[in-house]
């Protein structure tokens, strides 16, 4: 009787199947304390990325359409070109194609030799490699490196 007159209530938990009421397994119900309105916390919105293109041209002369931050592959590979024409090339054609990493032109007076890579330091490093490994002990030196990495758009 005199446990009915203290009012005495016991919190509900909420226990797995098959798991005793006090089990360490056992958490406290949300029927017991729902919280308030200023308990909500509000879920965070997914991010979105958006991925960017990037693409080398050129043509046999040495001239150079280098284009990044576009919006797809087919653009990239166009703009590269249109870019190469521009600057005066004759027969441009793509040589690199990226997207969300970085690329590196690696020349030589004789020819030059591009390369993509999650980073431009890894870029330019293969992209320098493959021009002393064709150009023996000629001099090579980069001649362009840069990234297009994706965007974040929410």
């Amino acid at each position: 009787m005199l446990f009915l007159a203290t009012g005495f209530a016991s919190a509900q938990t909420a226990c797995p199947q098959g798991v005793a009421a006090g089990s360490a397994q056992c958490g406290p119900s949300s029927l017991v304390n729902p919280g308030s309105a200023a308990d909500y916390v509000q879920p965070v919105p997914k991010i979105k990325w958006e991925s960017s293109w990037g693409a080398i041209a050129s043509d046999n002369k040495g001239i150079f359409g280098i284009l990044t931050d576009l919006p797809s592959r087919r653009s990239a590979k166009k703009a590269a070109v249109e870019e190469c024409r521009r600057r005066g090339g004759d027969g441009c054609s793509v040589n690199l194609v990226f997207k969300n990493q970085c690329a590196a032109v690696g020349a030589s007076d004789e020819n030059a030799f591009a390369s993509g890579a999650p980073t431009i330091e890894e870029a330019t490093a293969r992209a320098m490699q493959r021009c002393r490994t064709a150009n023996g002990e000629g001099e090579c030196r980069v001649f362009y490196a840069g990234c297009s990495m994706a965007k974040r758009v929410w």
